[in-house]
């Protein structure tokens, strides 16, 4: 079986996200604002990416949950 290496880097990078959001959460407030710098750094990274789109959505869902846990 071969596996496809974008997806494989996706699916780590999803992972890395949902640990992120998690950490954050269980740790505060304090640290939302640094969570979400780092998605809007690895946004831009990307944004020269092709096919990334799918991706852009876990960065938006990962944004819109720090967001709407800090709005809590």
């Amino acid at each position: 079986m071969t596996f496809d290496p974008f997806e494989v880097a996706r699916a780590e990078l999803v992972e890395a996200l949902a640990r992120m959001v998690n950490r954050v959460i269980q740790h505060g407030k304090a640290e939302t604002q640094s969570a979400l710098g780092s998605i809007e750094e690895i946004r831009t990274t990307l944004a020269e990416v092709a096919n990334i789109d799918d991706f852009l959505e876990d960065l938006d869902a990962a944004e819109r949950t720090l967001r709407l846990y800090l709005s809590t």
